[in-house]
């Protein structure tokens, strides 16, 4: 089961109560435990809902860092840090 990560935004909250309303909040590690295709169902509607209202964010599954919304190329992996 995937871990997902994001900063605190309405807008995504909003969008993972629509999209994933399976998830488990896991307060210890403070991340979301969903399935994998709730996982990519969450990041394609927010790389749509982030594009069209001109915004962006980082999204964090498993470790992989997703840039999503309004950003040239997006959405994509951006590299590692190691």
């Amino acid at each position: 089961m995937p871990l997902v990560r994001f900063a605190w935004s309405p807008l995504l909250v909003d969008l993972r109560r629509e999209v994933c309303p399976g998830a488990r909040w896991q307060n210890q590690g403070r991340h979301w435990v969903m399935s994998e295709t709730d996982a990519g169902a969450f990041i394609r509607a927010a790389q749509a809902r982030l594009d069209f209202q001109k915004s962006h964010a980082q999204i964090s599954v498993d470790g992989t860092i997703w840039l999503v919304g309004f950003v040239r190329g997006a959405p994509c992996q951006l590299p590692s840090a190691a």
